[in-house]
């Protein structure tokens, strides 16, 4: 329902249900920060088969969370202030690529039907990936990303730091600060 609402008229002229490859492609018509998440949320309540014949839609649902946030602006902010790390990790949170990443990968994920590892990793071990199999991995995706070269380091750390989730973190800071 909140889906349809985005189309035309509200969606008042649809008496259906509408499959799932034509909700998310709803989403990425409107290409809205509200919507951008939502089609991660009817990929996780797919079938792995789904998600597995529908890579090529997925692809596009990462490259339109990459695109959500400003990774230039971020990466100079942070450099100008002088963010700390437990900043950086703070404000990487609020990210569109974190919160899809914490989705998909993170430890609270409720997935459907096998999890997106077996579909799309976050990141490929094969250091000789050519250009074409990039899009194997979410990491090979954002590699082709306006932004990556500039603020590539970012935009992996919120895609692996949602996958380890916030309890990591916390973890993380308290050894820190204990010493």
């Amino acid at each position: 329902e909140e889906i349809v609402r985005h189309l035309p008229g509200d969606g008042k002229d649809i008496n259906r249900p509408l499959p799932p490859g034509e909700l998310i492609e709803v989403c990425l018509r409107e290409a809205s920060k509200d919507l951008c998440l939502k089609p991660f949320e009817v990929f996780a309540w797919t079938s792995s088969s789904f998600r597995r014949s529908n890579r090529s839609l997925l692809e596009e649902c990462w490259k339109n969370a990459a695109s959500q946030d400003d990774w230039i602006a971020l990466i100079q902010v942070s450099t100008a202030e002088g963010w700390s790390d437990k900043v950086v990790l703070e404000v990487l949170r609020e990210t569109v690529l974190y919160k899809a990443s914490s989705w998909c990968y993170g430890p609270e994920s409720q997935i459907y039907g096998g999890g997106f590892e077996e579909v799309m990793p976050l990141q490929k071990d094969d250091e000789f990936l050519s250009i074409k199999d990039e899009s194997l991995s979410v990491e090979g995706i954002l590699r082709q990303h306006k932004d990556f070269p500039d603020a590539g380091k970012l935009m992996l750390t919120a895609i692996m730091l949602a996958k380890v989730g916030d309890d990591a973190m916390v973890e993380e800071h308290m050894a820190t600060d204990s010493r």
